[in-house]
Protein backbone atom coordinates (compact mmCIF):
# COMPACT_ATOMS: atom_id res chain seq x y z
CA UNK A 1 0.00 0.00 0.00
CA UNK A 2 3.10 2.67 0.81
CA UNK A 3 4.38 1.67 -2.63
CA UNK A 4 1.29 2.21 -4.18
CA UNK A 5 1.43 6.01 -2.21
CA UNK A 6 4.74 6.51 -3.36
CA UNK A 7 4.06 5.62 -6.85
CA UNK A 8 1.21 8.25 -7.13
CA UNK A 9 2.76 11.29 -5.10
CA UNK A 10 5.94 10.81 -8.04
CA UNK A 11 3.59 10.71 -10.56
CA UNK A 12 1.43 13.32 -9.70
CA UNK A 13 4.59 15.58 -8.98
CA UNK A 14 6.05 15.05 -11.87
CA UNK A 15 2.63 15.72 -13.89
CA UNK A 16 2.62 19.05 -11.45
CA UNK A 17 6.03 19.95 -12.59
CA UNK A 18 5.42 19.50 -16.78
CA UNK A 19 2.57 21.89 -16.41
CA UNK A 20 4.07 24.15 -14.24
CA UNK A 21 7.12 24.08 -17.09
CA UNK A 22 4.91 24.86 -19.98
CA UNK A 23 3.06 27.53 -17.85
CA UNK A 24 6.39 29.54 -16.98
CA UNK A 25 7.15 29.19 -20.43
CA UNK A 26 9.31 27.11 -20.40
CA UNK A 27 10.71 25.01 -24.19
CA UNK A 28 8.96 22.06 -25.37
CA UNK A 29 12.79 20.07 -24.91
CA UNK A 30 12.68 21.18 -21.20
CA UNK A 31 8.84 19.29 -20.16
CA UNK A 32 10.60 16.46 -22.69
CA UNK A 33 13.35 16.35 -20.65
CA UNK A 34 11.61 16.05 -17.04
CA UNK A 35 9.38 13.45 -18.71
CA UNK A 36 12.97 11.03 -19.24
CA UNK A 37 14.35 12.24 -16.10
CA UNK A 38 11.41 10.73 -14.47
CA UNK A 39 11.35 7.27 -16.51
CA UNK A 40 15.23 7.09 -16.10
CA UNK A 41 14.85 7.89 -12.60
CA UNK A 42 12.22 5.30 -12.16
CA UNK A 43 14.48 2.43 -13.27
CA UNK A 44 17.35 3.77 -10.84
CA UNK A 45 15.26 3.49 -8.34
CA UNK A 46 14.32 0.40 -8.93
CA UNK A 47 17.57 -1.10 -9.25
CA UNK A 48 18.53 1.02 -5.89
CA UNK A 49 15.58 -0.73 -4.25
CA UNK A 50 16.67 -4.39 -5.82
CA UNK A 51 20.40 -4.08 -5.46
CA UNK A 52 21.49 -1.64 -3.35
CA UNK A 53 22.83 -2.93 0.50
CA UNK A 54 24.20 -0.70 3.26
CA UNK A 55 27.84 -0.01 2.58
CA UNK A 56 30.23 -1.55 4.55
CA UNK A 57 33.01 0.98 6.13
CA UNK A 58 35.65 0.42 3.09
CA UNK A 59 33.19 0.95 0.85
CA UNK A 60 30.76 3.84 2.42
CA UNK A 61 35.06 5.63 2.62
CA UNK A 62 35.04 5.13 -1.11
CA UNK A 63 31.39 6.64 -2.09
CA UNK A 64 31.95 9.67 0.04
CA UNK A 65 35.63 10.22 -2.01
CA UNK A 66 34.21 9.30 -5.06
CA UNK A 67 31.36 12.07 -4.48
CA UNK A 68 34.46 14.35 -3.37
CA UNK A 69 36.22 13.88 -6.24
CA UNK A 70 33.24 14.59 -8.63
CA UNK A 71 32.70 17.96 -6.62
CA UNK A 72 36.14 18.82 -6.91
CA UNK A 73 35.80 18.05 -10.96
CA UNK A 74 33.03 20.09 -11.05
CA UNK A 75 34.66 22.93 -9.20
CA UNK A 76 38.09 22.86 -11.21
CA UNK A 77 36.65 21.88 -14.80
CA UNK A 78 32.91 21.59 -14.44
CA UNK A 79 30.67 24.01 -17.00
CA UNK A 80 30.92 27.42 -16.18
CA UNK A 81 27.98 29.86 -16.22
CA UNK A 82 29.40 33.27 -15.47
CA UNK A 83 32.13 32.24 -13.19
CA UNK A 84 29.50 29.42 -11.27
CA UNK A 85 30.73 26.47 -11.31
CA UNK A 86 27.87 23.50 -10.22
CA UNK A 87 27.17 21.35 -13.80
CA UNK A 88 28.83 18.70 -14.76
CA UNK A 89 28.49 18.56 -18.65
CA UNK A 90 27.67 14.66 -20.20
CA UNK A 91 27.17 15.38 -23.40
CA UNK A 92 24.50 18.03 -24.19
CA UNK A 93 23.12 17.47 -20.92
CA UNK A 94 24.69 20.20 -17.69
CA UNK A 95 23.68 18.24 -14.85
CA UNK A 96 23.56 19.59 -11.27
CA UNK A 97 26.17 17.05 -9.98
CA UNK A 98 24.93 17.94 -6.20
CA UNK A 99 21.67 16.92 -6.76
CA UNK A 100 22.59 13.32 -7.07
CA UNK A 101 25.95 13.39 -4.96
CA UNK A 102 24.52 14.95 -1.77
CA UNK A 103 21.80 12.58 -1.17
CA UNK A 104 24.26 9.79 -1.99
CA UNK A 105 26.24 11.18 0.45
CA UNK A 106 23.76 11.64 3.49
CA UNK A 107 22.57 8.64 2.94
CA UNK A 108 26.13 6.79 3.13
CA UNK A 109 26.92 9.10 6.43
CA UNK A 110 23.80 7.96 8.47
CA UNK A 111 25.47 4.38 8.49
CA UNK A 112 28.91 4.73 8.39
CA UNK A 113 29.79 7.97 9.93
CA UNK A 114 33.05 8.12 11.90
CA UNK A 115 36.59 9.73 12.52
CA UNK A 116 37.60 9.05 9.43
CA UNK A 117 34.22 9.20 7.07
CA UNK A 118 34.38 12.76 8.51
CA UNK A 119 37.17 13.57 6.30
CA UNK A 120 35.56 13.65 2.65
CA UNK A 121 32.23 15.30 4.29
CA UNK A 122 33.95 17.86 5.21
CA UNK A 123 35.98 18.31 2.60
CA UNK A 124 32.98 18.03 0.30
CA UNK A 125 31.21 20.80 1.97
CA UNK A 126 34.16 22.90 1.55
CA UNK A 127 34.04 22.35 -2.03
CA UNK A 128 30.45 22.97 -2.32
CA UNK A 129 30.82 26.72 -0.47
CA UNK A 130 33.44 27.15 -2.98
CA UNK A 131 31.89 26.53 -6.00
CA UNK A 132 29.37 28.41 -4.52
CA UNK A 133 26.27 26.68 -3.92
CA UNK A 134 24.74 27.37 -0.62
CA UNK A 135 22.14 24.92 -1.44
CA UNK A 136 24.02 22.05 -1.64
CA UNK A 137 25.89 23.09 1.28
CA UNK A 138 22.80 23.92 3.29
CA UNK A 139 21.03 20.38 1.58
CA UNK A 140 24.41 18.54 2.68
CA UNK A 141 24.31 20.33 6.39
CA UNK A 142 20.56 19.80 6.83
CA UNK A 143 20.72 15.95 5.71
CA UNK A 144 24.00 15.35 8.61
CA UNK A 145 22.24 17.08 11.03
CA UNK A 146 19.70 15.20 10.81
CA UNK A 147 21.91 12.17 11.39
CA UNK A 148 23.22 13.54 14.74
CA UNK A 149 19.93 14.11 15.83
CA UNK A 150 18.15 10.91 15.18
CA UNK A 151 20.92 8.39 16.01
CA UNK A 152 23.17 9.40 19.21
CA UNK A 153 26.58 7.33 18.17
CA UNK A 154 27.19 9.68 15.17
CA UNK A 155 26.19 12.57 17.10
CA UNK A 156 29.60 14.00 17.69
CA UNK A 157 31.22 14.01 14.83
CA UNK A 158 27.83 15.15 12.75
CA UNK A 159 27.87 17.87 15.05
CA UNK A 160 31.70 18.74 13.21
CA UNK A 161 30.04 18.37 10.20
CA UNK A 162 27.08 21.22 11.15
CA UNK A 163 29.21 23.34 12.29
CA UNK A 164 31.66 23.36 9.27
CA UNK A 165 28.54 23.57 6.71
CA UNK A 166 27.09 26.51 8.69
CA UNK A 167 30.24 28.36 8.11
CA UNK A 168 30.13 27.27 4.50
CA UNK A 169 26.84 28.34 4.06
CA UNK A 170 27.29 32.01 5.46
CA UNK A 171 30.29 32.28 2.66
CA UNK A 172 28.34 30.92 -0.09
CA UNK A 173 26.04 32.96 0.44
CA UNK A 174 27.98 36.21 1.04
CA UNK A 175 28.81 35.59 -2.52
CA UNK A 176 27.97 37.09 -5.29
CA UNK A 177 25.32 35.22 -7.18
CA UNK A 178 25.63 36.52 -11.32
CA UNK A 179 22.77 34.19 -12.62
CA UNK A 180 19.54 35.48 -13.17
CA UNK A 181 16.35 33.34 -12.33
CA UNK A 182 14.97 31.45 -15.11
CA UNK A 183 11.16 32.03 -15.11
CA UNK A 184 10.61 27.68 -15.64
CA UNK A 185 13.43 26.36 -13.43
CA UNK A 186 14.06 28.77 -9.88
CA UNK A 187 10.58 31.00 -10.43
CA UNK A 188 8.34 28.19 -11.52
CA UNK A 189 6.18 28.11 -8.62
CA UNK A 190 5.46 31.71 -8.79
CA UNK A 191 5.01 32.00 -12.20
CA UNK A 192 2.56 29.27 -11.53
CA UNK A 193 0.45 31.18 -9.33
CA UNK A 194 0.67 34.18 -11.26
CA UNK A 195 -0.87 32.16 -13.84
CA UNK A 196 -3.51 30.22 -11.89
CA UNK A 197 -3.76 30.20 -7.98
CA UNK A 198 -4.99 26.61 -8.42
CA UNK A 199 -1.68 25.79 -10.55
CA UNK A 200 0.19 27.20 -7.89
CA UNK A 201 -0.73 25.95 -4.57
CA UNK A 202 -0.32 22.54 -6.02
CA UNK A 203 2.82 23.17 -7.59
CA UNK A 204 3.83 24.61 -3.96
CA UNK A 205 2.33 21.87 -2.28
CA UNK A 206 4.19 18.81 -4.58
CA UNK A 207 7.29 20.71 -4.04
CA UNK A 208 6.93 20.60 0.01
CA UNK A 209 6.03 17.36 -0.01
CA UNK A 210 8.84 15.62 -2.11
CA UNK A 211 10.52 14.82 1.26
CA UNK A 212 7.08 13.03 2.30
CA UNK A 213 8.24 10.46 -0.69
CA UNK A 214 11.00 9.17 1.07
CA UNK A 215 9.86 8.66 4.75
CA UNK A 216 6.50 6.66 3.27
CA UNK A 217 8.52 3.60 3.27
CA UNK A 218 9.96 3.32 6.76
CA UNK A 219 11.45 5.68 9.35
CA UNK A 220 15.11 5.30 9.78
CA UNK A 221 18.12 7.75 10.18
CA UNK A 222 18.82 7.13 6.29
CA UNK A 223 15.85 8.22 5.43
CA UNK A 224 15.23 11.07 7.74
CA UNK A 225 18.98 11.99 6.58
CA UNK A 226 18.11 11.95 2.79
CA UNK A 227 14.12 13.70 3.42
CA UNK A 228 16.27 16.52 5.63
CA UNK A 229 18.72 16.77 2.72
CA UNK A 230 15.62 17.89 0.18
CA UNK A 231 14.35 19.98 2.71
CA UNK A 232 17.55 22.06 2.29
CA UNK A 233 16.96 22.17 -1.68
CA UNK A 234 13.49 23.13 -1.05
CA UNK A 235 14.43 26.06 1.76
CA UNK A 236 17.34 27.31 -0.75
CA UNK A 237 14.51 28.16 -3.49
CA UNK A 238 12.26 29.38 -1.44
CA UNK A 239 14.80 32.06 0.47
CA UNK A 240 17.23 32.37 -2.24
CA UNK A 241 17.89 32.12 -6.05
CA UNK A 242 18.03 28.45 -6.61
CA UNK A 243 15.79 26.34 -8.63
CA UNK A 244 12.83 24.48 -7.52
CA UNK A 245 13.74 21.30 -7.28
CA UNK A 246 11.85 18.26 -9.32
CA UNK A 247 8.95 21.16 -9.78
CA UNK A 248 11.38 23.46 -11.86
CA UNK A 249 13.00 22.18 -14.88
CA UNK A 250 16.04 20.43 -14.65
CA UNK A 251 16.94 16.29 -15.16
CA UNK A 252 19.38 16.11 -11.82
CA UNK A 253 16.89 17.23 -9.33
CA UNK A 254 14.16 14.36 -10.96
CA UNK A 255 16.62 11.60 -10.86
CA UNK A 256 18.49 12.62 -7.71
CA UNK A 257 15.06 12.62 -5.67
CA UNK A 258 13.92 9.10 -7.59
CA UNK A 259 17.45 7.44 -6.72
CA UNK A 260 16.51 8.81 -3.07
CA UNK A 261 13.05 7.50 -2.92
CA UNK A 262 14.69 4.00 -3.73
CA UNK A 263 17.80 3.99 -1.33
CA UNK A 264 15.14 4.22 1.15
CA UNK A 265 13.37 1.52 -0.08
CA UNK A 266 16.06 -0.20 0.31
CA UNK A 267 17.18 0.83 4.09
CA UNK A 268 16.79 -1.62 6.66
CA UNK A 269 16.86 -0.94 10.70
CA UNK A 270 19.85 -2.18 12.86
CA UNK A 271 20.79 -2.04 16.68
CA UNK A 272 20.91 1.24 17.93
CA UNK A 273 19.09 2.92 14.84
CA UNK A 274 16.60 5.80 16.10
CA UNK A 275 17.66 5.03 19.64
CA UNK A 276 15.98 8.38 20.46
CA UNK A 277 12.70 6.82 20.16
CA UNK A 278 12.98 4.97 22.70
CA UNK A 279 14.37 7.89 25.30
Amino acid sequence: MRTIVVVLQVVATLTVSVVAIHVAGGPRSAMILQVAAGVFGALAALVAAWLVRPPGRIFALVLLTLVLAVEAFVLLAGAPLEGVRRWLAIGPLQLHAASLLVPLAVWTAAQRLDAVAVIPLAATLAVLALQPDAAAVLALTLGLGAVAMVDRSKRPWGAVLVAIGAVGLGWALSRPDPLPAVDHVELVIWRALEASPTLGALAMLAQLMIPTAILWRRRAPETHALAAAWAGFILANLVANYPAPVIGAGAAPVLGWLLSIGLAGRTRRRPGDLVDEAS
